[in-house]
């Protein structure tokens, strides 16, 4: 089935993908309506702390609120409850990409990214954090990124100006410095962001080839409505088909080997939470590569490189 999906042209692949997310929303909405789950911020709090959230803590979290079931006061709940458990001094972080689908067809529209107004696409509740006083949003067309609690601007700042989406000067390092929870809440290993910064800062080289072969300059505006043109890099489209997103194997090979590192799974309504220290975290791709795993479907080249992916692109 891996083989013939890469056969597929590509609108019909992301044709397969989107149906499968109506599907999913839809079997939601039913489900709802048979087994209604309605949960407050004080049992997501709960469940936090059992995943080893603690105050004055980070957390990047990555969610698809529709697993859980209802929330009574929607995304608002789950925010309220990571503030709740985070404390004044706690940081919280979450991608907010503008991107629904492969990055290199986002930017072929020509989009003009806007820091103020540009909705995440990362589903609701990153879009309620992006919207929420006190949070700082980074710049940059394809992979900004949202923070707030102490040191939040200096965590987004200066992504426009990186010479990659997750590397070195981009918010990724700097959350992984801090070393908080990664929190998977509902998305499941699918969603697994950092490894792109791993791909980026990992020493020696990491040997797949995972950028397209060309440099994109983009439109951005910031905070302060100043316009500017990002130049960055996007990743090889032909490294999609049998990515873990759409590789239900490889998501429970990762959750097995996170769970295997300490992390833990938390059952929250009709779905769980998965959370491992983000440092942690790194440790188990280090692993899962020794032994010839990555986050695609792709084996690994006979020999290795001497130069990190980002600076292997020539064009």
């Amino acid at each position: 089935m891996r083989n013939l999906a890469r056969r597929l042209p590509r609108p019909l692949r992301e044709g397969i993908r989107t149906g499968l997310k109506r599907y999913r929303s839809a079997r939601y909405r039913l489900r709802e309506r048979v087994s209604p789950t309605e949960l407050s911020a004080a049992d997501v709090s709960a469940a936090l702390r059992e995943c080893g959230l603690t105050s004055g803590d980070g957390a990047f979290c990555q969610a698809a609120m529709s697993a859980f079931g209802g929330f009574d006061n929607g995304p608002q709940t789950v925010l309220e409850a990571f503030e709740e458990v985070l404390g004044r001094e706690g940081l919280l972080a979450m991608p907010a990409y503008p991107l629904a689908g492969p990055a290199i067809e986002h930017l072929a529209g020509d989009p003009v990214f806007d820091a103020r107004l540009t909705p995440s696409r990362m589903g609701a509740i990153s879009e309620a954090f992006r919207k929420r006083p006190g949070t700082q949003r980074s710049v940059h067309p394809t992979h900004s990124t949202c923070a707030s609690g102490p040191g939040a601007a200096q965590i987004v700042g200066g992504h426009e100006r990186a010479a990659t989406p997750f590397g070195d000067g981009t918010p990724f390092p700097r959350i992984v410095e801090r070393n908080p929870l990664q929190i998977f809440f509902g998305c499941g290993t699918g969603a697994i962001t950092m490894y792109h910064s791993f791909e980026c800062v990992r020493v020696p080289p990491y040997p797949l080839d995972v950028f397209a072969d060309r440099r994109f300059d983009a439109r951005c505006v910031d905070a302060d409505g100043r316009e500017l043109v990002v130049r960055t890099l996007v990743h090889n489209p032909e490294l999609a088909p049998g990515r873990i997103d759409a590789n239900p194997r490889l998501q429970h090979r990762y959750r097995y080997a996170i769970l295997g590192a300490g992390g833990r799974a938390v059952q929250l309504g009709h779905g769980e939470i998965l959370a491992i220290r983000l440092q942690s975290l790194f440790e188990v791709f280090e692993e899962l590569l020794a032994e010839g795993t990555t986050i695609y479907d792709r084996p690994l080249p006979a020999r290795a490189p001497t130069e990190p992916p980002q600076d292997r692109v020539r064009g």
